[in-house]
């Protein structure tokens, strides 16, 4: 068996003869069924990995009784911002939530409205970890706020994985349900269904979370932490 492979056995139902050939939901009637039985099983294969994705979230916000003001003033700021990414070719920056709020105060029992807040979002996403840290560091400089940072597996390294960990687990299945035929006494198997589901990788670090301080500091300390990436395959076997 292959280092590092975890393997899941599941045995959900079992039918002998021809009254109880098919097993629920297993989409179709098995070859030769009259005189066979199934075995429903599923098995899987993952490996760790290095999350090389880094997302990072920053916001500018300005608050006043002006909105024309603030609204020029978080234009000026993500402007800036914008051009300063320029310089980092290797992250990928854009803006999101543009939002502009009334602020409301009660005064006399009554809610009054006191001014405006104007709040616009940039995003930045990665592999390349240390350009994106050292740029998250200069706009905070230009006083935008980083609001939430995280690490992901990328796809291009995910879809490496899951060729290799198809492989795997389709190997264990189809141990695994020869083993479990022969173990019923059965002499000869074959697949009827098998399907094979590659899961979103399961994070053991999903986010870096910042303290305050560090969420302030001009390039924060980071770790990307890894992930889980599985591969399952899930399917009926058939024997006598």
């Amino acid at each position: 068996m292959k280092k590092g492979l975890r393997l899941l056995v599941m045995f959900f139902s079992l039918g002998v003869g021809a009254g109880q050939a098919a097993v629920a939901g297993a989409g179709g009637t098995p070859p030769e069924s009259g005189d066979g039985f199934t075995v429903q099983l599923s098995a899987f294969a993952e490996q760790e990995a290095v999350n090389d994705l880094l997302h990072a979230t920053l916001v500018v916000e300005r608050r006043g009784d002006d909105s024309a003001r603030l609204a020029a003033a978080v234009s000026r700021i993500m402007g800036q911002a914008l051009e300063v990414s320029e310089n980092y070719p290797g992250v990928k920056a854009k803006t999101t939530a543009y939002s502009t709020q009334p602020v409301y105060q009660r005064r006399d029992g009554e809610s009054e409205r006191v001014g405006w807040r104007i709040r616009q979002t940039l995003q930045l996403e990665s592999t390349q970890v240390e350009q994106a840290v050292e740029l998250t560091g200069r706009l905070q400089e230009l006083d935008l706020q980083l609001t939430s940072m995280s690490f992901t597996v990328s796809e291009e390294r995910k879809e490496e994985l899951r060729v290799s960990l198809t492989e795997e687990a389709i190997d264990a299945w189809r141990d695994k349900a020869e083993s479990a035929v022969k173990r019923l006494g059965g002499r000869e198997w074959r697949p009827h269904q098998v399907s094979i589901d590659d899961q979103r990788q399961s994070p053991v670090r999903p986010m870096v979370r910042a303290e305050a301080a560090m969420l302030s500091a001009p390039e924060p300390e980071v770790e990307a932490g890894t992930s889980r990436v599985r591969v399952t395959v899930s399917g009926t076997a058939w024997g006598r």
